[in-house]
């Protein structure tokens, strides 16, 4: 008889740095298990980073107050940096998106505007 292993929920440590050069400095960070709006507080999300995102996931960076307004998508599998170059991410999430459509990200982004959270953790560097 075969047996299926249960699927194992993976969560995603993600950051929001005040440097506009490579995800470097202070940071506020969110670790979770996707789908959930991480808020930044103002100064913080200009380099936004994705620690191991795994293969079939994307981190998204967002301009409002929610994760409606989107600015950019980086695809696992891996550690991936933004750098807006001036531009500020105010929210950032991830989640699972095997396909890496723009049509999953848009559910996955309504889903994750309803379900919200401050940073979990600073890093000062």
């Amino acid at each position: 008889a075969l047996f299926a292993a249960p699927a194992v929920a993976q969560s995603v440590s993600y950051e929001g740095f005040s440097s506009t050069v490579s995800c470097s400095g202070s940071a506020f960070g969110c670790t979770d298990g996707g789908n959930v709006c991480c808020s930044l507080p103002t100064g913080f999300g200009f380099s936004v980073q994705f620690n191991n995102l795994p293969s079939g996931t994307q981190g998204q960076g967002y301009t409002n107050n929610g994760c409606s307004s989107f600015l950019f998508a980086l695809f696992g599998p891996g550690t991936k940096c933004f750098n807006g170059g001036g531009t500020r991410a105010t929210n950032m999430n991830w989640f699972h998106s095997p396909q890496g459509r723009r049509g999953i990200e848009a559910r996955a982004a309504a889903e994750a505007a309803t379900n919200c959270s401050s940073p979990a953790y600073f890093k000062y560097e």
